[in-house]
């Protein structure tokens, strides 16, 4: 050890480093006289006392769901995702499918293949659940000869009775008023028309009831009706006609853009799509677990409760895409239940993984712990060694499970840091006990262990103390998933620790009794007499290697200067990186890229990339009546945002042009009362122009057609960022609508939240850096304190530090 004398003697920082290293070493010396004395002792409280840390595996928790692993747990996202689940909950689960061809999608070939997909999809039945019964429907509008808009006649009604709601007139009126509307601009007939208006009410929602409705399933081959022998007889030139052309679908009546459902195209010199990479496929499940029957659960990627019959089914679903087919195409998916199913698929393969890594690592320790001969081959002390690390992770995962610690995708890899430090710590000891002197050659077995873990144990303390130490400054990020993990690291590391330096070290300690008595290796029972080794078995490949080939060469002086040359060209490179590091975050990167998840969303970002990330604004606890007004100021403002904010879709704006139109209010200037203002609204909600913002209502009661509209418990309306470059852009863009926002005048109680799924990202955004730094300093210097208290040398220190910053440095570069 290095002088830490000053000119009076030690100083004060040597003699409390003396003494606890003292210490240590009079603590180990005694446990290591107490195991040689008593192994068994050792082994079975170690066995006993493990087995009752891993009871706490009873309340073993894993958690999927990212907004609970990467967004800090007090988040705005995080509280205003509980409050929507609760109060508003999304109840459609919408599954995705890409279909990628080689080279053109838009083939009659390729088509009747996506045909044969979605006709499979339509044949599940999973637990006596079809598409059929769990796929949300809409109303099904549909044309005339002449294409006028016509609700689908039931089989039972007459056209003389269809005469009696509408008049005998109306549809050669509207068909031919609706098709000047092309070339003409609006037509006389349809200007101001609403048949929610202009029609009895009685009439009207009669109409509405006779409505058929249909599953939605999204994709270009509405255009052809999904009908086989249409579709296999068309040339390129007509689908990519319909394609470009079509832009109302044949199947729902509603305007469709089918070219967004298009990746990868190509355009001619006209702008007309010529042929397209992918297809994307939407199908949508309606998922109530107030209605359902049968079993409700929670879904594990998501935390929502669904019907396990759902669950089922999407199971099904993602079987029949991701089975391998002969064909033109490959197919990526996703479905509701995908974050779930990755997680558990991660965890199988981490486990096959974790089997072959420890298999790789017996070998190895066997090498560096045995020799090649019958006695000295230690293979049954290698299995005991790795086993220990295993009992470690039991004990870690046990002791977090009972405090309620969440076990998070990412903890699969603690299994190989532990099997590293343990490992670490099993070759210290062995080492140590190998280079005994001389003067310990007499001593009892007993003894030699205490002089063993005299120094050995101070070795493994100094490397495990510093690992803990590292991973308890972790734990303190308001990350979630990464404080999980640092727990479990910090408890595990701790576990294993005191696992090798007991339950292996007693383990060791009867090996070393088996050798003495010269027994083999792997059969005990046989014991050989007058045993001497080959001499091969004798020699140290490994210590060789490193004493006369390596350990000689960098002690060279050009050897010396062509390290440091190198080690400052990394740094230098290392630090040019580092100034180019970009901040961003996305959990999709801690998906494995082997899943069928991962390969999706690759293939999403690549060919159907965001023009703008959307969100959602909800208003609650207040009168909407009283306040039509400061809704309109609200909407206004956010309008006025168009740096950030690239569209508004909210209720009250298409609300009060239909009550200014056709009752004649004067919004947003005139007060309605309730009774006024429920009639108007339940009017508008079943109208065309406000049918499909009904959804963005919870009513307390059921909204009816011929009924005003129940009170409102919240409304809510949509919106859609301007794509952003990154954190530098997006997260000032989420705290200036978060202000708008707590600016607008509801009342007392009020609650008025905005939500975007991209906050889950931007929100880690905003704190990420400043973790990192927090992190990082606090650890540096916790490790650097209890080095310098376990090595008493203040340069040593100092160098293990930059070593440190250097590792850190060159690693961020890559």
């Amino acid at each position: 050890m290095p002088s830490t004398e000053g000119p009076s003697g030690p100083t004060g920082l040597a003699r409390l480093g003396v003494s606890f290293i003292a210490a240590l070493e009079a603590f180990f010396f005694w446990l290591g006289c107490f195991i040689g004395h008593h192994p068994f002792y050792v082994i079975s409280s170690c066995l006993l006392i493990g087995a009752l840390f891993s009871s706490g595996l009873h309340n073993f928790t894993q958690e999927n769901r990212p907004e609970k692993l990467w967004i800090p747990s007090d988040s705005h996202f995080v509280r205003d995702s509980e409050w929507m689940r609760n109060n508003f909950p999304n109840n459609v689960r919408p599954q995705f499918a890409i279909f990628e061809a080689q080279e053109n999608i838009m083939t009659s070939e390729n088509l009747i293949q996506i045909l044969d997909v979605i006709e499979e999809i339509k044949s599940i039945k999973a637990d006596g659940t079809e598409w059929s019964n769990i796929c949300l429907k809409i109303p099904v509008v549909t044309f005339g000869q002449g294409g006028g808009l016509r609700r689908r006649r039931a089989a039972n009604e007459s056209e003389s009775e269809w005469d009696d709601i509408f008049g005998s007139d109306f549809d050669d009126a509207f068909e031919e008023d609706l098709f000047k509307k092309k070339d003409f601009g609006e037509p006389s007939f349809l200007k101001n028309f609403d048949p929610s208006v202009h029609f009895d009410r009685a009439t009207y929602c009669s109409f509405l009831s006779g409505m058929q409705e249909a599953c939605w399933l999204s994709s270009p081959l509405e255009i052809w009706n999904y009908e086989r022998e249409k579709i296999g007889n068309l040339d390129l030139d007509e689908i990519s006609t319909a394609l470009n052309e079509t832009d109302v679908s044949p199947v729902f009546g509603i305007p469709r853009d089918y070219l967004k459902m298009l990746g990868g195209v190509q355009m001619d010199q006209n702008g007309t799509v010529i042929s397209a990479k992918t297809i994307l496929v939407t199908w949508l499940v309606k998922s109530d677990p107030s209605k359902a029957r049968g079993e409700i659960t929670n879904d594990a990627g998501t935390g929502d409760s669904v019907a396990k019959n759902i669950l089922n089914w999407e199971a099904e679903f993602v079987n029949i895409l991701n089975k391998n087919r002969n064909g033109s195409i490959t197919i990526y998916t996703f479905s509701g239940r995908s974050f779930g199913d990755v997680s558990g698929t991660a965890i199988k393969n981490d486990a096959k993984k974790l089997s072959i890594g420890f298999i790789i690592m017996f070998i190895y320790v066997q090498l560096m712990l045995g020799r090649f001969n019958l006695v000295e081959q230690r293979a049954v002390l290698s299995l005991i060694g790795i086993g220990s690390v295993g009992m470690g992770c039991v004990v870690a995962y046990g002791i977090c499970s009972a405090f309620g610690i969440p076990y998070g995708p990412v903890h699969n890899i603690l299994p190989f840091l532990m099997l590293g430090i343990g490992i670490d710590d099993m070759f210290v000891i062995a080492q140590c006990w190998a280079t005994l002197g001389p003067e310990v050659s007499t001593l009892s077995l007993p003894e030699k262990m205490g002089h063993t873990l005299k120094h050995a144990g101070v070795s493994i303390t100094i490397t495990s103390l510093t690992d803990f130490t590292a991973f308890a400054i972790g734990a303190t990020t308001v990350l979630p998933s990464l404080r999980s993990f640092c727990i479990y690291a910090a408890v595990g590391i701790l576990a294993t620790y005191v696992l090798q330096a007991t339950f292996f070290t007693a383990w060791f300690s009867l090996d070393l009794r088996r050798m003495l008595d010269s027994r083999d290796g792997f059969l005990f029972c046989i014991k050989y007499k007058n045993y001497k080794p080959n001499n091969c078995s004798q020699k140290d490949l490994f210590k060789s290697a490193f004493e006369a080939i390596l350990g000689s060469f960098l002690f060279k002086t050009p050897v010396k200067v062509i390290v440091l040359v190198c080690t400052a060209t990394l740094l230098i490179f290392g630090s040019w990186g580092l100034s180019m590091l970009r901040q961003e975050f996305d959990p999709i990167w801690f998906l494995p890229q082997s899943t069928y998840l991962f390969k999706y969303f690759d293939k999403s970002k690549k060919f159907y990339p965001s023009d703008g990330e959307p969100g959602t604004i909800f208003l609650s606890n207040f009168n909407h009546y009283d306040h039509l007004n400061s809704i309109a100021d609200m909407i206004d403002r956010l309008e006025e945002q168009k740096d950030i904010i690239k569209e508004v879709d909210a209720w009250y704006t298409p609300f009060q042009k239909y009550s200014n139109t056709h009752f004649n209010t004067s919004l947003p200037g005139e007060k309605l009362s309730e009774d006024r203002f429920h009639d108007i609204l339940g009017r508008f909600l079943f109208s065309p122009t406000g049918s499909k913002y009904r959804m963005k209502f919870i009513f307390n009661g059921t909204p009816r057609c011929l009924l005003d509209a129940p009170p409102v418990k919240i409304s809510s309306f949509d919106f859609k960022f301007r794509k952003f470059k990154g954190s530098v852009e997006h997260v000032p863009a989420m705290n200036r609508l978060k202000k708008i926002i707590s600016q607008a005048e509801f009342g007392d109680g009020a609650v008025v939240k905005v939500w975007a799924r991209a906050f889950a990202g931007w929100e880690t955004d905003e704190v990420i850096a400043e973790e990192l730094l927090r992190n990082i300093s606090w650890a540096m210097i916790c490790v650097f304190f209890t080095t310098l208290l376990l090595i008493v040398d203040i340069k040593a220190c100092l160098l293990v530090l930059f070593c440190v910053v250097l590792t850190l440095v060159i690693e961020k570069n890559h």
